[in-house]
């Protein structure tokens, strides 16, 4: 199995090259970036955190290719990737160029992360859609021919850049969390990476991508399958729910479904969940009342946490993993903690990278 981190989105880009560097050295293959323009947080919610002391404005968010592109050569061979972007504030076919644009930079190293959006990074800014999964498909299916073939279309689409020579090319992977978007991983996709998945949950999605590759006339086993998930890293699992139990971690429990509340017997402080529905910077104050309801119980089946051992055991447990991609959630709480969890995923990774029966 692969593993890798999300990076910092923030400025200064000096000190991102940096970090690409010293995590790459460390041992992590991947680096990843959101793409973001509204934070999960309002400012009273993350003013509770540490990462607040350095950090006022949540809603701080650089351009993922840029970081990528500024990061290339310090990466060494890691791959980079945009975890997750999507086609409804950026155009497919835009988004393909990127990539390609990239590819040179870092030939056979890049990764287009693609999901179904957000509501809170498109609807502020004056752009509505009715079906958020129709438009990933859609998109999806241009992507992949663009990279496949540069065409003209009948319609006069061509993408005349090319990846670097002797590079395969950038990959598509797709962040579904859905039957309709497992249909388009299997079709079109080179990768899935979903988060915020039960194991159950991401078996089961697994054998449905595998079907629709299957049904497409495309090898299911060759795909990469991928998690992206939140680790709470400490000295063993008491002071890991210690940290679950700050609001700013909790706030991310809100993106979750009703149903993962009720299965604790709670009910969402919001009455809906998802990326669909919380748009931090509408909520205000709302949000911190929100997230201090969270029961720590959501969280903590929602982030995997505990020592290093405790956590390389979870992700384990979801089974044929190829990729692992670790968010580290726990400067945001805690600077002082902070140099502790990023030892805590550089020793995760160390541990996956390692055979099951090690």
């Amino acid at each position: 199995m692969d593993v890798g981190i999300a990076m910092g989105p923030a400025p200064p880009f000096d000190a991102m090259r940096r970090r690409a560097s010293r995590l790459h050295a460390a041992g992590m293959r991947s680096l990843w970036w959101p793409d973001h323009l509204v934070a999960f947080h309002s400012p009273a919610l993350w003013a509770t955190g540490g990462l607040s002391e350095i950090q006022p404005d949540p809603h701080v968010y650089a351009d993922p290719f840029l970081c990528m592109a500024a990061c290339a050569d310090h990466a060494g061979d890691a791959v980079l990737g945009v975890c997750v972007t999507d086609a409804i504030r950026r155009n497919a076919a835009t988004l393909t160029q990127t990539a390609l644009s990239l590819d040179h930079l870092a030939p056979g190293r890049v990764v287009l992360g693609l999901g179904a959006g957000e509501r809170a990074n498109y609807e502020p800014y004056g752009t509505s859609i009715s079906s958020p999964a129709r438009r990933l498909d859609e998109a999806a299916a241009q992507i992949r021919r663009l990279l496949d073939d540069p065409g003209p279309t009948q319609d006069g689409a061509v993408m005349g850049l090319r990846p670097a020579p002797g590079s395969p090319g950038p990959q598509l992977w797709v962040a579904a969390h859905g039957p309709k978007g497992f249909a388009t991983t299997g079709r079109y996709a080179d990768g899935w990476i979903p988060n915020f998945l039960t194991v159950d949950a991401w078996n089961r999605a697994r054998e449905q991508i595998g079907d629709a590759a299957n049904a497409a006339g495309r090898d299911p086993d060759g795909l990469t399958y991928a998690l992206s998930v939140q680790v709470v890293v400490a000295e063993d699992r008491d002071a890991a729910r210690e940290l679950l139990d700050h609001p700013v971690l909790k706030a991310y429990a809100l993106l979750l479904p009703p149903e993962r509340f009720e299965s604790v017997g709670a009910r969402h402080p919001l009455g809906g969940g998802g990326l669909e529905h919380m748009v931090a910077s509408q909520l205000g104050d709302r949000l911190l009342e929100a997230a201090e309801q969270v029961p720590v119980e959501v969280v903590a089946d929602q982030m995997l946490h505990g020592s290093a051992e405790d956590i390389a055991a979870q992700v384990r447990a979801y089974g044929e993993v190829d990729h692992v991609v670790l968010w580290d959630p726990v400067p945001l709480v805690d600077l002082d903690a902070a140099r502790a969890s990023t030892a805590g995923c550089i020793r995760i990774a160390e541990l996956l990278h390692q055979p099951a029966d090690h």
